[in-house]
């Protein structure tokens, strides 16, 4: 049982975004870019388009990744990423999946949750998960594909998190499965409409669904719980 949850106000968790910051209302976990000092709770990684850097420094993946590995272990820093693969944009397949294994091996070592990028890539996506059985937690970030993709990656036990933009029938998939995650990501959607629409879609209370996050939320980190 959480102790934190006779707490009269649950908070919104917007579990991706690029351009919020946590108020006495939401907590929110701010991405950052490997080279950039994380402020406040956090997720830092090597984004699979920055991959692309390989072609001009070849000693890129090495020395990103080195720094990742020293900021992912300050206590702020509540998830690793976001990372992943993406068969659109960024190096050569090999070389994404070679990145995404170090983060995975990071996200083991230091035992904190994945936040996941992927674009056309949820074979090789699976085929990684199968080959490394990881114990820590991954969250596709962003889940804009249908409610058959989405029951897929569900009973791999691949948590997904839904921004405006999204497939009500995956949302209710995702819900159902107690892996429903929402964010803001890059866009300049506040996190309360996107609580209100997964609401509606999901036929609940906004209140039920901020205690549903929010209980998995301080599973994932000791910096989630209301003081």
């Amino acid at each position: 049982m959480i102790p934190y949850l006779s707490q009269p106000m649950i908070p919104l968790i917007d579990i991706h975004t690029h351009h919020g910051s946590s108020t006495a209302d939401v907590i929110a976990v701010r991405n950052w870019d490997f080279d950039a000092m994380p402020v406040g709770i956090s997720s830092i990684g090597v984004h699979p388009w920055q991959s692309v850097t390989i072609n001009t420094d070849v000693d890129f993946i090495s020395k990103s990744m080195k720094q990742v590995e020293t900021k992912c272990r300050m206590p702020q820093v509540v998830m690793i990423g976001e990372t992943g693969l993406d068969a659109l944009r960024g190096a050569d397949m090999n070389t994404q999946k070679q990145l995404f294994l170090k983060h995975i091996a990071l996200s083991e070592q230091l035992k904190k949750p994945l936040v996941i990028h992927c674009v056309k890539a949820v074979e090789e996506l699976l085929s990684i998960r199968n080959q490394q059985h990881p114990t820590q937690q991954w969250i596709i970030h962003g889940y804009r594909k249908n409610a058959q993709l989405g029951k897929q990656l569900l009973q791999q036990g691949i948590a997904l998190s839904f921004g405006l933009h999204s497939d009500a029938e995956a949302m209710k998939a995702a819900y159902v499965a107690n892996a429903l995650w929402l964010e803001t990501d890059d866009s300049e959607a506040n996190i309360v409409d996107v609580y209100q629409m997964a609401s509606e879609r999901l036929s609940i209370s906004v209140e039920e669904l901020k205690l549903n996050i929010y209980q998995r939320a301080v599973l994932l980190s000791s910096l989630f719980r209301l003081e």
